[in-house]
Order: C-alpha cells, then sequence, then structure tokens
C-alpha cells in the first residue's frame, strides 16, 4: 500500500513511482540502442533492429488500448517492467554474438534473429506501457491536478534518454569487457527493483487502497470519475472531431520530436564540425530544456484549472500552442542565422518549449472519455509510430548525409509547416469536456458534456 504521511499523498506517490518507470523504459531502449551500435559498428543492423521496435510497437497498441481499461494496470505495469528486465539480462550474451556478425549468406543468423526477436519484445513492451499507465493516471489523478501530474511523469522521457546515453559511456569499454555486460545486469536489477516495489505498494483504484488517509479518499473519489466497462463506440470515436484534432496534433508533434532529437547529432557532427565529446554534451541541451518546461507548464496549467482563470479546453489550447506554434515560428526565424551556433541555439529553445504538449493536447485525451482513455491512447501512439517511421523514411530519402546548411533551413521550413497545420484543428475542434459518447446514458454524468 501506499505510505500513509503527510509529507507527500498518496496520489503524489503514484505520480514519483510512473515516473521512474518512464524513465527506466526510455533510458533501457537508448541503452539498448547505443550497445547495438557499438557492437555492429554500423547503422545498418542498428537501423533494422529499430524497424523491428517500431512494427511491434505499433502493433500492440490496439490489443492493448481495447484491454487495459478492463485490467489491472498494477499488475501489467510491472509485467512489463519486469519483461524489460529480462530482456536486458538477456541481450549482452545476443549482442555479444552480433559483434562478429556481418550481412553475408554465409553468416549464422541466429544472433541478428536473437536480436530481432529482443527488439520485437522491447517494442511491444515499451508500446504496451503507455495506455496502461495512463489508464493508472486517470483514476488516481484529481482532475485539477492531471496536468500537472501527467507532465511530471513524463519529464522521465527526456531525463531517460539523457541517462542512457550518460550510462552507456559510463559502463562501455569494449564488447568483449566485462563492463559491456554489467550495464545491462545493472538496468535488469534496477527494473525489477522497481517492479517489486511497484507491485507491493500501489493497488489500480484509491478505493482498493489502505494506506489513502480518509480526506485524500474522499477527494479522490468524489473527484475522479469511476469507469464502466462499455463496449467501444468505434463509429462515434472515428466521426469525433476532439478525437481527431488530438491525433493529428500528436502526429506532427512526433515529426518535430524526431527531427530534433534523433537528429541533431547529425547536424552537430557533419554540418557544425562539433567534435563527438562535445556533440554529447549538446546534444543533452534539448532534452534537458524540455523536463524543464515539461515541469513547469505542468504546474502552470494545474494553476490556471485551479483558480479558474480559464477553461480547460483553453488551457489545453494555450500550452498546446506554446508546445508547437511558438517553435514554429522560431524555426522560421532560424533560417534567416547565418551562424550555426545561434541556429542551433534557436533549435535547442523550440524543442525544449515542446515540453508544452505534455500540459497541452496530450492532456485532453484522458479528460474527453475517461471510461476510454486506453482507446484513446493507443489510437495517438498508432498516429505517432506512423510520424516516427514516416519522418526517418522521409528524412533520409529527401536529405541523407547532406551536411548543407541550405538543407536543414529547408527542414526548419518543412518541421513550421507541419506544426501549425497539425496543430490547427486542435485549435479549432480540441475539446477537453467529457464526450456524449464516453456513456450510453449523457444525463447520469455530474459534468458538462460536449456533443
Amino acid at each position: 500500500m501506499t505510505y500513509p504521511t503527510r509529507l507527500i499523498s498518496s496520489h503524489y506517490q503514484v505520480m514519483v513511482a510512473l515516473l521512474i518507470g518512464v524513465f527506466l523504459v526510455m533510458a533501457n531502449r537508448t541503452h539498448t540502442n547505443q550497445m547495438v551500435v557499438s557492437a555492429t559498428g554500423g547503422r545498418d543492423t542498428y537501423s533494422a533492429m529499430n524497424v523491428v521496435y517500431q512494427v511491434a510497437y505499433l502493433a500492440i497498441q490496439l490489443p492493448t488500448g481495447l484491454f487495459a481499461d478492463r485490467l489491472n494496470s498494477v499488475t501489467m505495469l510491472a509485467t512489463i517492467v519486469s519483461g524489460l528486465a529480462i530482456s536486458s539480462a538477456i541481450s549482452p550474451f545476443a549482442l555479444t554474438g552480433l559483434s562478429s556478425w556481418s550481412w553475408t549468406p554465409w553468416s549464422s543468423a541466429i544472433p541478428v534473429l536473437v536480436t530481432g526477436a529482443l527488439y520485437a519484445v522491447n517494442g511491444a513492451l515499451a508500446g504496451s506501457w503507455w495506455p496502461f499507465m495512463n489508464v493508472m493516471l486517470s483514476n488516481w489523478a484529481p482532475p485539477d491536478k492531471l496536468a500537472y501530474m501527467y507532465a511530471t511523469i513524463n519529464t522521465g522521457i527526456p531525463s531517460g534518454i539523457v541517462a542512457g546515453n550518460m550510462f552507456t559511456g559510463f559502463f562501455y569499454s569494449a564488447v568483449e569487457d566485462s563492463g559491456f555486460k554489467y550495464s545491462f545486469f545493472v538496468i535488469a536489477a534496477v527494473c525489477m527493483a522497481w517492479t517489486v516495489a511497484w507491485f507491493m505498494m500501489f493497488y489500480h483504484q484509491p478505493s482498493d487502497d489502505p494506506g489513502v488517509r480518509p480526506s485524500e479518499l474522499e477527494l479522490l473519489t468524489t473527484s475522479v470519475h469511476p469507469k464502466a466497462q462499455l463496449p467501444v463506440p468505434w463509429p462515434e470515436i472515428f466521426t469525433s472531431l476532439p478525437v481527431w484534432s488530438v491525433m493529428l496534433a500528436n502526429f506532427g508533434s512526433t515529426v518535430f520530436y524526431v527531427v530534433l532529437i534523433m537528429y541533431m547529432p547529425v547536424y552537430l557532427k557533419y554540418t557544425m564540425k562539433v567534435d563527438i565529446a562535445k556533440n554529447g554534451f549538446m546534444s543533452m541541451l534539448p532534452p534537458l530544456g524540455q523536463m524543464v518546461v515539461m515541469y513547469i507548464s505542468g504546474r502552470s496549467a494545474s494553476l490556471f484549472q485551479t483558480k479558474e482563470w480559464m477553461d480547460v479546453s483553453a488551457i489545453r489550447k494555450v500550452f498546446s500552442c506554446i508546445g508547437m506554434a511558438v517553435p514554429a515560428v522560431l524555426l522560421s526565424v532560424a533560417t534567416a542565422i547565418p551562424n550555426s551556433y545561434i541556429f542551433y541555439s534557436f533549435l535547442v529553445v523550440s524543442y525544449s518549449l515542446s515540453g508544452s504538449v505534455f500540459s497541452g493536447f496530450r492532456v485532453s485525451q484522458m479528460e474527453m472519455a475517461p471510461n476510454f482513455v486506453a482507446v484513446i491512447t493507443a489510437l495517438g501512439d498508432i498516429f505517432g509510430s506512423l510520424a516516427m517511421n514516416l519522418t526517418h523514411i522521409a528524412f533520409i530519402s529527401t536529405i541523407g548525409s547532406s551536411s548543407d546548411q541550405t538543407s536543414w533551413n529547408e527542414i526548419c521550413w518543412s518541421l513550421s509547416v507541419i506544426l501549425i497545420v497539425s496543430l490547427s484543428p486542435f485549435v479549432w475542434f480540441g475539446n477537453s469536456k467529457i464526450q456524449s459518447w464516453n456513456t450510453p446514458k449523457p444525463s447520469a454524468i455530474n459534468e458538462p458534456v460536449a456533443i
């Protein structure tokens, strides 16, 4: 059960635990990616493994979305992280064989098949995490604290990426050395420790947790809508403008994320000619800035909602604009700057501000239909995964290995257009009020119903 203390409430204990869980999911993936690159010395195998990961991530979304609202999220999240722990413990043995493997007909396929299987498992586990996490959060977060809790939990994304890169460098010496294996074993041990603590301390709903103080239990039971087991209203979801507006915003935001977080090291190395040590430091600036903005925007959005300074839907639109429209303007301005370091500074600020979307449209997906949080989250992840894969394909086919600043200016203009176009539907049609199709009995809902 959660620890009964006045220092930190039970729902904030859930928030901290989920934050650590997100951190571990992201650190595990980043660390594995770095180790695959180090083991193979090239990017062909790395690219192939990430395709496998993304396919598994995409394939698991609908099954998870259909059942996550009906299953115990505590048990499932514990299963996911323990699965990552087991995968991490097996990975070094597969990668040791992969280091001597080559793309030739006479090579043994076992190392690459085992590594591919591990990537598929990791992709499916990571893809399952988000719907179950959002269900758990929607059960425990008071409405006026949802943005703060969600944004704070998701600071685990950039911090996990940074930590995964730093952790790899700390342990890695060579594939054959013991340090290579120890890094995987440490991550596996930490994931398993989280699993045990999570399973022992937390419950699916506040009413099941004996550690919740009576005053907090009253707050949670009166403010958080209990979920009903209902058939998924697919026609209503697929024709809902608020749902589509969230999906499109997620698509554009993910394209922006992929280019700036995954390809900025390429810009630093080939266009700015930054050495690898300095590259590593400068590549950490965007996720660190995003982490700070996530926390501040989450606090601010919850304050606006608590004080009732703005309508909830308007709050989500304002923070979505800060996270997408403002970066679009900054990217356009950056193209007129001849100095590459100032240009990169604009990219860092733009990406940092994107953290505001975690208090914007990403929160709306949990507010508009409490009974179908997992389904809407899964649909959003499908759009995000498609955006990620299409961005990789577009980048490789159009830019390739080009190091010309003009090419990057064109990328910035393209990103500006994508951000504005994908944000506009949410500004027009986004709605955080509970939708009429959330329940077959609208009269039973105490909150205003958006039609």
